[in-house]
């Protein structure tokens, strides 16, 4: 995990960035967002574009075998640097891990030199879950309780978010299985 954090850091300052500035950041999330509909080549470049514009470098890392990171975030001077890992590369992995990153700078959660509490955590991941589908909306289409393909294409096609991050939330809340509609799920090939 060290040689993993020593990594990012070093990739993170080759990336020329402005001053830390969180509100352009807040406000930039929708527009990140968006990107969830394209394509790895058009958003890996624009991401690093938009963030560095807010303070922020974004590096992907390969993923270190054996662990279950997805990404960590931390400050390194004066930015603050999100390093990703190349784990899984299923799109709905990947936003998540992106918008739990997010919130962790946007909450002001990477301050404490001892690292993120479990309250914290918990946090993070609502904003990610939420800022990818929004909770009235989702709560709206689960109580449809209709998950076929045509339903969720429908669905993300609504809120403008690629199907896969909809299979993935529905699959890790339990309502439909992990086998079923992988293949809406669309997979990356990201270079570290």
């Amino acid at each position: 995990m060290l040689a993993w954090a020593q990594k990012a850091k070093i990739e993170a300052r080759k990336i020329s960035t402005e001053p830390i500035d969180i509100a352009t950041l807040t406000e930039k999330v929708p527009q990140i967002r968006k990107m969830t509909v394209t394509g790895p080549e058009y958003f890996c470049p624009r991401l690093k574009e938009e963030l560095a514009d807010c303070g922020v470098a974004i590096v992907f890392l390969p993923h270190i075998g054996g662990s279950f990171l997805h990404g960590a975030t931390f400050l390194d001077g004066n930015k603050i640097v999100v390093g990703l890992t190349v784990r899984g590369k299923d799109a709905d992995r990947f936003w998540f891990s992106l918008f739990h990153e997010l919130a962790h700078i946007i909450y002001g959660h990477i301050s404490s030199p001892e690292g993120t509490i479990e309250d914290e955590e918990k946090q993070a991941d609502e904003y990610a879950k939420n800022t990818l589908i929004p909770a009235q909306q989702y709560q709206q289409f689960v109580m449809e309780d209709e998950f076929s393909k045509a339903a969720i294409l429908d669905f993300s096609k609504k809120i403008e978010i690629d199907a896969g991050i909809v299979v993935g939330r529905l699959q890790k809340e339990g309502y439909i299985q992990y086998n079923w509609h992988n293949d809406l799920k669309t997979k990356y090939v990201l270079t570290a």
